[in-house]
């Protein structure tokens, strides 16, 4: 291949290129304008001026994404949106509570929003929504979103969980069904000293809540939904044979020195910011890691879709549990019971503002009427069309979503404690246990 063929193609690839920037760009501001033109609609009446103040989860470039979304409802109402970010969302939230002084919508984890709806610190937003919230949403985001007829909050993401790997480095099995093919793969590595695992935890106060969503799906995936909708409500003890298992798989499979990238302390010392770059290195640190549909965006530009980044749906310990996912997302819920809030958890929950956001190749919405073609990341419509559009595959809700604020807490205080020290599992199992009594 001669030098000027080089050039020819080097010269195609970067106009290709500027092309199809300028395509995804023309394409989120018709999603943008549409967005203005919806929150428009919905606070048509409101005056200007004023703020809504918003506490969330993302920080960084995932919550300047959200920030986006948010300045659409600004440019149409001249309502400021103030957002911040922070890892230590639930102290904040429950100090402004006790304050007296809350936000006027934060985003939190399920169990918490239902124990603060349970006490009547929420805003009931059946009323304002109306048959939107059906239209917008599948049963089960909106039964986990209702508490006693009401609708408490909305979702705005909606995170499957699945098995990422590099297609250049990945060793193991095939999109595998079967959770003992990827134990015996790892075993297998393992003993010729490879440890394929990515698992970072750190994440501050919130350290060990990926260890944690690691543990929840093989729960699921070999004791099915109805035992882990029992886990999720209490009703199921922390120190059960169920649970204690599920744990012990994790210690197992993942959580040892040989199995996951920098051994034990490596993985509880790593940021989860950085931790799962090791998939697309030159040479990749690590094969596999099972977390959510966030990883690529974590990544960063680093991962590209098919060539260095993919996934497979998270095999099962039980083959008839195989079609049953768990999902991460916060709820986004108002406390202050007035026109600027409700607007603008309506805007959020719209189909305009979800497509837009979805347009901004961060992670998948909740809205099931956003089109699969307005995420411009290949792997966002994989995923959107294997977990969101499909009649196969069935959520759950367990105690990732479910337990409150203190049992939350301690459960990922729980996974650092056992990886550190696994052969006092039992005492670290009474410890989270004693938070629901």
């Amino acid at each position: 291949m001669t030098l000027k063929t080089l050039a020819c193609r080097a010269a195609y690839s970067a106009a290709l290129s500027t092309l199809l920037t300028a395509a995804v760009l023309a394409q989120d501001s018709t999603y943008k304008d549409a967005a203005v033109a919806e929150a428009a609609r919905i606070a048509e009446g409101l005056e200007p001026g004023g703020y809504v103040e918003v506490i969330g989860q993302n920080s960084g470039a995932e919550g300047q994404t959200l920030q986006d979304v948010y300045a659409a409802f600004t440019e149409a109402t001249g309502i400021e949106v103030r957002y911040t970010g922070t890892q230590d969302i639930a102290a904040i939230v429950q100090s402004r509570i006790q304050a007296g002084n809350p936000p006027n919508v934060a985003d939190i984890q399920l169990g918490e929003a239902r124990d603060l709806a349970s006490e009547g610190l929420l805003v009931d937003l059946s009323a304002a929504f109306g048959d939107e919230l059906a239209a917008n949403f599948n049963p089960m985001l909106l039964e986990t979103a209702s508490q006693d007829g009401a609708v408490f909050g909305v979702y705005q993401g909606m995170n499957p969980f699945m098995v990422w790997y590099n297609p250049k480095a990945y060793s193991g099995p095939e999109a595998p069904q079967d959770w003992q093919a990827i134990v015996d793969w790892t075993n297998t590595q393992a003993a010729d000293g490879n440890a394929v695992w990515c698992a970072a935890q750190n994440a501050g106060a919130g350290s060990g809540f990926p260890g944690a969503q690691i543990v929840d799906n093989i729960f699921l995936k070999k004791f099915g939904p109805e035992l882990y909708a029992q886990w999720g409500a209490g009703e199921l003890a922390w120190t059960s044979d169920e649970v204690k298992w599920a744990f012990e798989e994790f210690g197992r499979v993942v959580a040892q020195d040989s199995h996951v990238q920098g051994g034990v302390i490596g993985a509880l010392s790593t940021p989860i910011s950085s931790g799962y770059t090791g998939l697309v290195t030159d040479p990749a640190t690590c094969q596999i890691s099972l977390w959510g549909a966030w990883v690529p965006g974590l990544i960063g530009e680093a991962a590209v879709p098919g060539e260095n980044i993919d996934f497979f749906r998270v095999p099962a310990a039980d083959p008839q549990f195989y079609e049953y996912e768990l999902f991460q997302s916060a709820i986004s819920v108002g406390f202050t019971d007035d026109p600027a809030t409700r607007a603008f958890l309506q805007y959020i929950a719209s189909t305009p503002a979800q497509t837009y956001l979805a347009s901004l190749n961060r992670w998948p919405v909740a809205n099931q009427n956003v089109p699969v073609d307005a995420y411009p990341s290949p792997l966002l419509q994989k995923i959107a069309t294997e977990y969101l559009s499909t009649g196969d595959v069935q959520f759950a809700a367990g105690p990732n979503l479910m337990a409150g604020a203190a049992t939350g807490s301690a459960y990922y205080k729980g996974i650092v404690s056992y990886m550190q020290n696994p052969g006092d599992l039992d005492n670290i199992l009474a410890g989270i246990d004693a938070t629901t009594e």
